[in-house]
């Protein structure tokens, strides 16, 4: 009983770790992209249950150590549209703010151009210089060459950068992001600031702004976020002041050390901290442009506290989608991040090594239960784990900012419990393993996989359903095998049906029979494939592909070549097992199968070597290269049919000759059907000229010549009439 149970619990951990090394490998080598997508939206998830713990945690209030003064629809009722107000405005909001003893005033605004009035400009510009807590916002961007926006070497000239950047070694900056361009001409402002810098988001694929780049490099020098130079000033610090550790942290070591502890912010190799957002729109003071520029709020109100200018009104572009929100002022986030560094409060991330041994333990604990229990109690048990998990990840990220990973564990205790069930199906259902064995030498495997699903189709009868039939046929070997010992006939015959068979069972066909040196295949029965069009397409170039290889090793061995025709049809068609009651066969009949056939005998009528209906081209779409060769009745049906000569994958044919061939062939094509036979003859010679060798360009060029010599029926049109089967 014992050595039992420590069989099982051996099993339970070896399954686990296969699971884990299957995701892990997953995630972090093959689709890292797509992981860190869904662990991000898992994140956001978590974000909107915290929110309700955020404001208990506040009783309500909104935070007041920053506030916002918005730019709000109220105040461009009162003050008229933005663009239009003078930049002396903000001079009186500077003048206003500094004297109720702000601790420091961020403009969340580019002040990118000149004023046309000088006077107001400088009004801004010696008000931001008087009064030495005032920072402001630049943009940097990417080169654009097509729109005339080239590399910028250097800052604009006269920008003092080295007051308001850093200049750190190349191993630490390397992975920081890097722009090309600084975008403003505001010198004189930027040189009056206490601090500047970038007010750039950075966001995720989706759009949606988690975190941000605490520093960018620009013209060799790394250059501080609009937030951490407002921090810096809040702090009496400057750029010097701070260590950076990729992949760690970074460290602000304000200077007068005493009393004053360094304020360490965990960011990522790019320098990228996680933003621990505090709350939805208006978690912190929101007070009007309007009513601080009348000075209806008390001055008082900003002693000791940062003030960040900048806008909720969605008209001015800065609203963004953030993890709980669709629509967020930009100057929150700031505020957010600021808050964040001055309090110290952030999420906290596992690291890769302690992320993969939590996803190993939770998958050992499903493992060893599915391999204990039977499949009912497992079943609950295995939910119970995720939901216990889940649960876990949410209250720890609401409680403590703590980011557990929630994807990878899920994705391996899923993977645990299928997998557990896979090792119990193998190991638990010999007979039924065996009996399938015993038909796998009489029957196609994919028939015996249906069989075990529908043991109905033991019965006679069958199903109407959509597929793909491909029927294939060697030139002229009749003729080829009378001059060949029988030996060697068959023994190169059954060297191409291997061959042929191997293309068919590797795109999952079903191999329906072979007829002497003839091979009929179906795709999409009995198993259902939604793309069987495509498939039989792609096993028909490469069984040609694989015959000229074949030829070609023929032809040094001496022996006959082997040149084959290909049809290829899609529709209804009857699938079931068909004959007696005692020996019967699963097969396919119907007149889309009938069609294929014809359409690999038509092959000899145009000299091609894959024909396709029009059907199977249309089910393919722009994946191949076909080229429409004809409308076509076959004998004993009235329905028209258009014919395609499929030449190969999409990707292959690059513009040139071999496309400019097929164009001409194609206009040729659309002068025939017309009856104008003078304009598809010039089309059709300058084809030939491209290609002499096409074998239906003459066939039309005979056509052509035969019509223009005699009269075109009154009812022709222009379809030919498959006389032979």
């Amino acid at each position: 009983m014992k050595k039992e149970a420590l069989h099982r619990i051996k099993v339970g951990i070896a399954i686990a770790l296969l699971a884990c090394c299957v995701v892990t490998l997953m995630t972090v080598v093959v689709w890292p992209g797509v992981f860190n997508a869904f662990e991000a939206k898992s994140l956001d998830i978590r974000h909107k249950s915290r929110l309700i713990h955020l404001w208990e945690k506040r009783a309500g209030s909104t935070i007041d150590d920053i506030i916002i003064i918005d730019i709000d629809n109220r105040s461009l009722e009162k003050l008229g549209q933005f663009n239009q107000w003078p930049r002396s405005y903000h001079a009186r909001l500077i003048e206003y703010i500094t004297s109720g003893g702000a601790l420091a005033i961020g403009f969340d605004i580019l002040f990118l151009e000149p004023e046309r009035t000088h006077a107001e400009d400088s009004a801004l510009v010696i008000s931001t210089a008087n009064n030495a807590i005032v920072y402001h916002a630049l943009a940097f961007s990417a080169a654009d060459e097509d729109a005339f926006l080239y590399s910028m070497p250097t800052p604009p000239s006269g920008f003092t950068a080295e007051k308001f950047s850093l200049s750190l070694p190349e191993s630490d900056s390397k992975n920081l992001i890097s722009m090309a361009r600084f975008d403003g001409k505001l010198v004189e402002l930027y040189n009056a600031s206490s601090g500047l810098g970038f007010a750039n988001f950075l966001p995720d694929n989706d759009s949606v702004i988690r975190g941000m780049p605490l520093f960018m490099n620009f013209a060799g020098r790394q250059y501080p976020a609009f937030s951490l130079a407002i921090v810096l000033g809040a702090l009496g610090a400057n750029p010097e002041n701070i260590e950076f550790i990729p992949g760690r942290e970074i460290i602000i070591r304000p200077p007068g050390a005493a009393g004053k502890a360094d304020l360490r912010i965990p960011v990522d190799r790019k320098g990228r901290m996680l933003i621990n957002y505090q709350g939805t729109f208006q978690t912190f003071r929101y007070i009007s442009y309007y009513d601080v520029i009348m000075q209806r709020v008390p001055k008082e109100m900003f002693n000791g506290r940062i003030a960040l200018i900048g806008t909720s009104a969605p008209g001015l572009s800065d609203i963004r989608p953030v993890p709980f929100q669709d629509a967020f002022p930009g100057v929150e986030i700031h505020a957010n991040i600021i808050y964040n560094i001055l309090s110290q409060q952030f999420i906290k991330k596992q690291n890769l090594l302690f992320a993969i041994l939590n996803t190993i333990i939770w998958a050992i604990l499903v493992a060893i239960t599915g391999i204990w229990f039977k499949p009912g109690k497992s079943a609950v048990i295995t939910i119970l784990v995720l939901s216990g998990f889940v649960s876990l990840a949410i209250l720890l990220f609401a409680r403590f900012a703590y980011w557990l990973e929630m994807v990878r564990p899920l994705l391996a205790v899923t993977n645990s419990y299928l997998f557990v069930y896979v090792y119990r199906f193998l190991h638990e259902e010999k007979d039924k393993q065996r009996l399938k064995k015993m038909f796998q030498h009489y029957l196609n495997v994919s028939v015996v996989e249906e069989m075990i699903k529908k043991p109905e189709l033991l019965k006679l009868g069958g199903e109407k359903r959509y597929a793909t039939a491909i029927f294939s046929d060697i030139e002229n070997f009749t003729t080829l095998s009378e001059n060949m010992p029988p030996e060697e006939m068959v023994s190169q015959l059954n060297e191409y049906l291997t061959a042929m068979t191997n293309i068919i069972l590797r795109y999952e066909g079903y191999l329906d029979k072979y007829e002497g040196d003839a091979i009929m295949a179906i795709f999409g029965i009995p198993v259902e494939q939604p793309d069987h069009a495509r498939r039989a397409c792609k096993a028909a170039l490469d069984m040609q592909k694989r015959l000229e290889q074949l030829r070609s090793q023929w032809r040094k061995q001496n022996k006959p070549e082997f040149y084959a025709r290909i049809g290829i049809n899609s529709g209804y068609m009857i699938a079931g097992n068909i004959g007696g009651t005692e020996r019967f066969d699963y097969t396919v009949i119907g007149d889309s199968v009938n069609l294929a056939s014809r359409l690999e005998g038509a092959n000899k009528i145009y000299g091609t070597r894959i024909l396709l209906s029009d059907e199977t081209r249309n089910l393919t779409g722009d994946e191949f290269i076909c080229r429409e060769l004809d409308r076509i009745r076959v004998k004993g049906k009235s329905n028209i049919v258009c014919v395609y000569e499929l030449l190969d994958e999409r990707a292959v044919i690059q513009p040139g000759s071999k496309r400019d061939f097929l164009q001409l062939f194609e206009q040729g094509l659309e002068g025939y059907r017309k009856r104008d036979f003078r304009a598809a003859l010039a089309y059709f010679h300058k084809a030939l000229h491209l290609n002499p060798d096409d074998y239906p360009v003459k066939m039309f060029i005979k056509r052509c010549n035969y019509y223009r010599k005699n009269p075109v029926p009154h009812d022709w049109d222009g379809v030919f009439n498959l006389k032979s089967k």
